[in-house]
């Protein structure tokens, strides 16, 4: 009773935040695209992206672990062991932040010649905001975890965008040129904002303390853990992403903007598909620790949901893509024919992606690992190959092919180890 009460608060939750955080994200691309020039809005998304990126590889797993470990401690409300946790890698997000900093500000003056911070490339200056992201994304899986879904998913979904959009419309109307540097500082202020505020709600709640924390205990186990799953997401993310970096080497640089609209209009099924995601992963977490047989009608409940969602979304983007996409400028529907693409390679992720946290639960994180990184090596192959002779529309086709490729060695690989499990069974109990 209390978990169907909890799906249907959390899935009303969540649409709202799907719905609602794409036309607020849609309005802040829109309105962003409009006040930079296409270069610079190009320059940002790559930045943006990078920044991303970073901030799941400093924290080193640790959100994505944290539903699995957080179960028990939050249910107990243990505040110091949650405490520990959060510390535990929130310090080595800010070490290895610092140092991904530093390694982006020499490279910058080895490649410029200056010290200067105004002569570096966006990505020096998103750089100060990768710690923010990454305790925002913990304390999120926290929040989540405790099944606080609101305060987990709204803050990011729909008010830093929101919180962005004003701004840059606020800008536009008191400057006569918006830099960059405005949005990214913008930005940074924004992030710091939302995640105290999501610390002091852990805090009053009783959920988590800083003051007098449980050191984690046995770190190496934890982070053997917590890595395999860091690198599996890292590796997604940056299947998604590399298109940009390889169109900014090999195409023209306006494309990367329009291919940045197209990306944009496809990543509803992204947000759908983590929001699904999220409403079902503290439930799974919980379940598990009774065994993978009690944890697996978790699985199906869930795939059942994102099918449906999935389905609805791609025929609806399939249909408005077009007149959304010409809402950033009619020079934008050239990546209309990439949009298709996207979409379907979203499609083909979507319906797996929780097959996937599936088996990063049970222990076999090693095989996603290994399906990410032949997938990032086909979608970079092919990129090579296509956005030479096909612009945008042969990155959209590399990353279609190349979520298809995941999709089924992810599945592949669910139904073996279920075949493998079951046999073992079998022999178990002949």
């Amino acid at each position: 009773m209390q978990q169907d009460k909890y799906l249907k608060q959390g899935a009303l939750t969540l649409s709202v935040s799907v719905i609602i955080g794409f036309l607020v994200d849609y309005a802040f691309n829109l309105s962003l695209s409009r006040t930079l020039t296409t270069h610079e809005y190009g320059d940002y998304k790559v930045a943006y992206a990078y920044a991303t990126i970073c901030g799941v590889l400093v924290l080193l797993g640790g959100d994505r672990v944290a539903p699995k470990v957080l179960a028990r401690p939050l249910a107990n409300k243990s505040a110091r062991e949650v405490g520990g946790f959060v510390a535990f890698f929130s310090k080595i997000a800010l070490a290895l932040s610092l140092v991904l900093f530093l390694i982006v500000y020499l490279s910058g003056y080895i490649h410029l010649g200056s010290w200067s911070v105004n002569d570096h490339h966006a990505l020096l200056w998103i750089s100060a905001a990768i710690p923010l992201i990454a305790l925002g994304a913990i304390l999120s899986r926290v929040l989540q975890s405790a099944k606080m879904l609101v305060h987990a998913n709204l803050p990011w979904r729909i008010v830093l965008p929101l919180a962005k959009t004003v701004v840059i419309l606020t800008l536009a109307a008191l400057l006569e040129q918006v830099h960059l540097w405005h949005v990214i500082v913008a930005g940074i202020v924004i992030l710091a904002l939302i995640t105290s505020w999501q610390l002091k709600v852990l805090q009053n709640k009783d959920f988590l303390t800083l003051l007098q924390i449980t050191p984690v205990s046995n770190q190496p186990q934890l982070l053997a853990t917590s890595i395999p799953m860091m690198l599996a997401m890292l590796v997604t993310i940056a299947v998604s992403q590399l298109d940009l970096y390889m169109l900014e080497l090999l195409a023209l640089e306006h494309e990367v903007g329009h291919y940045a609209g197209a990306a944009t209009t496809a990543h509803m099924i992204p947000v759908a598909q983590v929001s699904v995601i999220a409403l079902f992963v503290p439930l799974l977490g919980q379940a598990l620790e009774k065994g993978e047989d009690h944890a697996e009608h978790i699985l199906w409940q869930g795939q059942k949901i994102m099918f449906a969602i999935v389905l609805v979304l791609s025929c609806g983007l399939f249909m408005s893509g077009s007149h959304l996409l010409q809402l950033f400028g009619e020079d934008f529907f050239s990546a209309n024919d990439a949009l298709h693409y996207l979409i379907l390679g979203s499609c083909f992720w979507a319906v797996t992606a929780f097959i996937s946290t599936w088996l990063q639960y049970t222990g076999k994180g090693k095989y996603v690992v290994i399906i990410g990184i032949l997938t990032l090596c086909t979608d970079g192959l092919l990129n090579w190959l296509l956005i030479p002779t096909h612009g945008i529309t042969g990155a959209a086709i590399s990353t279609c092919v190349a979520l298809f490729l995941a999709s089924l060695l992810t599945w592949a690989t669910f139904l073996s180890t279920k075949k493998h499990a079951l046999k073992s069974h079998s022999i178990r109990s002949g």
